[in-house]
């Protein structure tokens, strides 16, 4: 009689990180390690692509992550650097509380990348005079406000909604504004609605909307899922970095209550 085979229980597939997701966690740990500090310039890309032996490509998106959440600055000519507050950086992650909604968020964010992608497709397809308008407007006060986050994000919300609106699809617009939404709730419960305006990927709005605006449909569909995944990616560093930083922080002694 044939011996049954060994149990594999307890055994999980193991999933293979991207390059840049490897690269976006060894810089992370390159701050957090404080071996530069704060307003210091970080080692060149190139001497970084070197030092983790990949693509110069995986470390300037990598540092765009980490530009997001407000932990380096770029300086045109200059170089990449340290932010100067960087201690409040860290202070205001501690404070989001992501870790019972980082899970909310990314889900919402996954969402997104499904129904928008579509709805700029149509809206390029289909979007009115009045409605290309609409979406416009909110792209100028978005570039007006760069500085002022509740208006930014006010107007960068409804940006999006507009675009749903223009696809022309009553349910696929109202799934849009449900999502749009359920994450301006999510962002007030976590009081992380004072993460940078970049952190959305701020740069990529205009291009969106040009896409739409010249009835690109596939550009504009493209950029759409590449705008999300962007936020995305700056979503799970900073979940990463709170919990990081709350493993870091000092533990209360147990005093038996």
């Amino acid at each position: 009689m044939k011996a049954a085979a060994p149990s594999l229980t307890g055994l999980t597939a193991i999933v293979k990180a991207s390059v840049k997701d490897q690269t976006l966690e060894q810089l992370k740990q390159y701050i957090l390690s404080g071996v530069l500090r704060p307003g210091e310039r970080l080692p060149s890309e190139r001497a970084l692509a070197e030092a983790l032996g990949v693509g110069r490509y995986s470390v300037r998106e990598a540092l765009k992550v980490l530009e997001a959440v407000g932990l380096v600055e770029s300086r045109v000519g200059e170089g990449t650097f340290l932010t100067a507050n960087t201690g409040a950086s860290f202070g205001r992650i501690l404070g989001l509380s992501l870790a019972t909604w980082g899970g909310a968020i990314m889900e919402i964010l996954q969402a997104r990348v499904m129904i928008e992608a579509e709805s700029a497709r149509a809206a390029a397809q289909l979007a009115s005079p009045e409605q290309l308008a609409r979406i416009e407007r909110e792209l100028r006060r978005m570039q007006d406000n760069r500085h002022f986050a509740p208006t930014y994000l006010a107007a960068d919300m409804n940006f999006h909604r507009r675009i749903g609106e223009a696809s022309q699809n009553a349910i696929i617009s109202q799934f849009v504004c449900n999502l749009i939404d359920l994450l301006e709730e999510t962002l007030r419960e976590t009081h992380s609605n004072s993460l940078p305006a970049q952190a959305e990927g701020g740069s990529t709005h205009q291009a969106i909307y040009t896409a739409i605006a010249s009835g690109d449909h596939l550009a504009a569909s493209d950029l759409m899922r590449q705008h999300i995944q962007f936020s995305s990616e700056v979503w799970q560093a900073v979940i990463s970095l709170t919990a990081d930083a709350n493993d870091q922080s000092p533990k209360k002694p147990d005093n038996g209550e």
